[in-house]
């Protein structure tokens, strides 16, 4: 079914739900820990991948190196990724995270570019230039909690982009073996939430005291989000070009940003400079779309 659909609406589509779920992730981080959330958010989006999966498209055989492959993206971009952008938030703040984690659009389209033999054109480049910077522009902001942070914290969210830099080159290694971005999907996740769950056991967050049921339905609400758009972003990049896709999914900034200002606008103040950075965003989409 999501095969037939352009593989950049696929990727328009999951920024929304990714935002969405950032929302939600937002409210329970000032709650619970990074682990515990992380755990939450993969396991309900495990459950959601194996049931697309075998409701949808399944495949007969499953090459031992294709499996390889997504055990890898689900090390990679699953446990390290999801773990320490979430980790990230709690220490250098949502905004400043934000702003780091963009250096992930530079790591996809690099390594598409050098490895895939994908053949960026003009537009795409302008197209990624103007979401990157637009979306940077967006949530770069003066907080007063982020002046006191040691440089190290500053290198989570960038070691997390490189992470899910690569996660999404080695997808397409996966997709050479195993044409399903369900089963991909359903097999990385299964990998990152049961490493997350050992991680877990040994961490202060194991304490059920710590899990409280509020934030615990926001990451329920959030992850059924994120699961959406994980399926819908795993489609995109298995149909389409990294280069295409990867920087409309960056949108998802711009749509956390509005999604703030709709429900948390005592957090959230829109100025001329969310103006810009929202144009910025949008036209980079459009020169990428109309540049294929």
């Amino acid at each position: 079914m999501l095969k037939s659909v352009d593989p950049n609406l696929l990727a328009l589509l999951a920024a929304a739900c990714i935002a969405v779920a950032r929302a939600m992730y937002r409210g329970a981080l000032l709650r619970l820990g990074a682990g515990v959330t992380a755990l939450a958010s993969s396991a309900i989006t495990l459950h959601f991948a194996w049931a697309f999966y075998f409701f949808s498209e399944r495949v007969d055989e499953w090459p031992l190196r294709g499996m390889a492959w997504f055990v890898v993206v689900g090390l990679l971009g699953g446990l390290a990724g999801r773990y320490m952008s979430f980790y990230a938030m709690k220490t250098v703040g949502l905004a400043r995270t934000s702003v780091l984690m963009q250096t992930s659009l530079l790591w996809s389209s690099l390594l598409a570019i050098v490895f895939l033999g994908e053949n960026p054109t003009l537009p795409v480049i302008a197209g990624s230039a103007g979401i990157m910077f637009g979306s940077i522009l967006l949530v770069h902001r003066r907080e007063g909690e982020s002046q006191n942070i040691p440089f190290f914290y500053y290198l989570i969210p960038l070691a997390a982009a490189g992470f899910q830099g690569f996660s999404h080159l080695f997808r397409k290694f996966g997709f050479a073996w195993i044409a399903s971005a369900p089963l991909g999907m359903s097999i990385s996740n299964t990998i990152a939430t049961l490493s997350l769950f050992a991680i877990l056991l040994y961490s202060d967050e194991s304490n059920p005291r710590f899990w409280e049921r509020r934030p615990l339905l926001l990451i329920s609400v959030g992850a059924v989000f994120n699961a959406a758009a994980a399926l819908l972003f795993w489609t995109a990049v298995h149909q389409g070009k990294i280069v295409e896709v990867i920087p409309v999914n960056r949108l998802s900034v711009l749509l956390a940003i509005l999604f703030s200002w709709l429900f948390f606008r005592k957090q959230e103040a829109v100025n001329s400079r969310v103006v810009l950075g929202g144009l910025l965003s949008v036209a980079g989409a459009w020169a990428i779309v109309w540049g294929k």
